[in-house]
């Protein structure tokens, strides 16, 4: 038993017990501290729709880099815990890998290929790890862009002129947005407190075209 302790602590194998070591240790930080808890946040829906006015241009081009790696988990599940699934993966396969390749016969000339395996095998295995863990961590909700404005309603806060004005609008989820506003070419100004109708938003500036509401007090 001594002779294996003894083996087990040569520097090729070291290389991949210490990142266990450090994954145990990072886990039992998080149990008793919880941090890792916050590392994904959903995005918070502003009233700042403006910044979403260029998106309204893109149309599906099918699944982007984004999505692809929140498909393994990279955005939902915490980051704290992909690291220390990482950590645990490698050297798990880095040690494989030394016992495979007889890595104590020749340590510096084969250690890079368990290296190789552990990196490999470690982002491998974490990715499959991300993609099961990801269906326990609630997902993220996307961002309410301008388009999803269009056609709802809302109650001018400050009047609205052809030069500008402030109206508020919920979106379908109940989150109130505050929102540049301009009346439509020729109509008329629409005083504070009257309901408005969301015509369409100004792709350019991002404020929105709104027109008087048949349902407005």
């Amino acid at each position: 038993m001594g002779a294996t302790l003894s083996a087990m602590l040569h520097w090729w194998n070291l290389l991949f017990l210490v990142p266990i070591a450090l994954a145990g240790l990072l886990l039992l930080m998080s149990a008793v501290t919880g941090v890792g808890d916050g590392d994904v946040e959903a995005d918070a829906s502003s009233g700042d729709t403006e910044a979403d006015a260029d998106a309204d241009h893109d149309t599906d081009h099918g699944p982007s880099l984004s999505d692809a790696l929140r498909s393994f988990g990279v955005g939902v599940v915490p980051v704290s815990l992909l690291a220390q699934a990482f950590l645990l993966f490698f050297g798990v396969w880095g040690l494989t890998a030394n016992r495979l390749f007889a890595v104590g016969s020749q340590p510096e000339g084969r250690v890079w290929l368990a290296l190789l395996v552990a990196v490999g095998g470690g982002a491998v295995t974490t990715a499959l790890f991300g993609a099961v863990m990801r269906r326990f961590f609630p997902a993220e909700e996307p961002a309410t862009g301008g388009k999803d404005l269009v056609a709802r309603s809302g109650r001018v806060v400050f009047e609205v002129t052809d030069g500008g004005g402030t109206v508020q609008v919920r979106d379908a989820g109940g989150t109130l947005h505050q929102l540049a506003a301009r009346v439509l070419p020729g109509a008329e100004t629409i005083p504070t407190g009257r309901m408005v109708l969301i015509v369409a938003q100004n792709k350019e500036s991002g404020h929105f075209l709104v027109e008087e509401s048949p349902f407005s007090e």
